[in-house]
């Protein structure tokens, strides 16, 4: 029986994809609600968070480097082995009783590393087995497999925690991951052209900082990522506290919390659905901006969300127009980078867009438990428009977040050289090896 290829077998390994992160996103949703319960502070939030996203961001650029140089099924099954191993220790501490934050701590910064594999490996493998047509509706699939996830997997674990706990939810986790790997083996993968055998040090090192100087050199494509720094800067203020900001405003609901969590990934999914129909608009540049501006307004209509329904409602925004801008963007990256790069440069791209965001990740945390919460309380209009406690300083946050980055996509939108970027033609990248 010939192995499925193409769109027909990249869609088989998104599902086999969605399968395993179903599991992996009912595990976080458990464990949020346990360090919700353990501390009622919004830091270990934001600690976790930055933790995976700073060792994400140290080895994206070593991970491009053997992604151009791996048979591709290698890069692509990596992440998930990885994620399966650090799920299995945290079952055995959970069930001794001996699961702790800094164990937490330090599974992040492990599954941060190799998921540095993940993202790129998939971008470029989409490259390699389908036409550039399809790159908007493939990665409209693609955005899939993050979003479809969030929205089975709350609802499905805050029904089942009462039943089987936290130990259970992540047996069931580490049973999906079957449907990952599975999938992965099965579908057929053009093979990499630049497999070496041999990885030598220097080599890998000179590799790792190849991306940064192809990007630095392709000018429009570093004014369109200069975009999403600063976006991306904005949103991780608030994004790494949702689940407490909901807990928070909410009586610490987790029926709530589900609901809002499922919300935003059936948003996503049909975000997804629309962009793997659609593909986007003829100049990808279009959608990909006006996607940014509208998710702006959803974030500020989420921050002043003071009903479940308000809240799901922003909540869509948000995540449909998000799916069209990523989409839309990635699209225009695998069509103007080499095949035979795309790896050393989607992870320095990678690198270059959330680098900078790791601050207010960091310190978002600290800052609504110390400061911030005690200012909203302290002023009645704040308090009656956002919310009293941190859930309503993290609201302000958010709000104040979506009005820096609507700014940012005004500005893009008039900027030439940003409109212009799918006109670049690919940089002689040889002269840079």
């Amino acid at each position: 029986m010939e192995r499925p290829n193409g769109f027909k077998g990249f869609a088989i390994m998104s599902i086999g994809e969605i399968v395993s992160l179903i599991g992996s996103a009912m595990t976080e949703f458990g464990l949020a609600i346990w360090i919700w319960q353990k501390t009622g502070n919004a830091t270990p939030f934001s600690i976790l968070t930055t933790t995976f996203v700073v060792s994400n961001l140290i080895f994206s650029p070593i991970a491009g480097a053997f992604i151009d140089r791996w048979p591709r099924k290698r890069s692509l099954i990596l992440p998930d082995l990885a994620s399966a191993i650090v799920t299995f220790l945290t079952l055995i501490l959970y069930l001794y009783g001996k699961l702790s934050l800094p164990f937490l701590y330090v599974a992040a910064f492990v599954s941060g590393a190799f998921n540095g594999f993940q993202w790129p490996a998939y971008s470029v493998t989409i490259s390699a087995m389908l036409k550039k047509e399809e790159y908007g509706k493939a990665n409209g699939l693609f955005s899939m497999t993050q979003s479809g996830p969030s929205f089975i997997a709350p609802a499905l674990a805050g029904f089942l925690l009462p039943f089987i706990k936290l130990g259970g939810i992540m047996i069931v986790d580490l049973i999906t991951f079957v449907a990952a790997f599975g999938a992965i083996l099965w579908v057929k993968i053009p093979e990499n052209k630049r497999i070496q055998t041999e990885m030598k040090i220097k080599n890998v090192l000179k590799d790792s900082v190849f991306g940064f100087k192809y990007i630095y050199r392709v000018k429009p494509l570093l004014a369109l990522l200069s975009v999403f720094l600063v976006v991306n800067f904005f949103l991780n203020a608030w994004m790494p506290l949702i689940s407490p900001m909901i807990l928070a405003k909410f009586h610490d609901s987790s029926v709530i919390l589900g609901i809002v969590q499922s919300s935003f990934g059936a948003a996503g999914v049909a975000g997804g659905a629309l962009m793997t129909f659609w593909g986007g608009t003829k100049r990808k540049v279009v959608s990909l901006i006006l996607g940014i501006i509208l998710s702006a307004v959803g974030i500020i209509l989420l921050g002043i969300a003071n009903t479940v329904l308000f809240v799901v409602v922003a909540v869509v925004v948000i995540s449909v127009t998000a799916v069209v801008a990523n989409a839309s963007s990635q699209a225009i990256w695998q069509s103007v980078v080499p095949l035979e790069i795309q790896g050393r440069v989607f992870s320095a791209r990678k690198f270059i867009a959330q680098f900078i965001g790791v601050i207010p990740m960091a310190l978002s945390g600290p800052f609504i438990d110390f400061y911030l919460s005690g200012k909203i309380n302290s002023s009645a209009v704040l308090s009656a428009i956002f919310g009293a406690g941190k859930g309503g300083a993290i609201a302000f946050l958010a709000s104040f977040s979506g009005i820096a980055v609507g700014i940012v996509g005004v500005v893009a939108l008039f900027s030439p050289v940003i409109m212009n970027v799918e006109k670049t033609k690919p940089a002689e990248f040889q002269e840079l090896t």
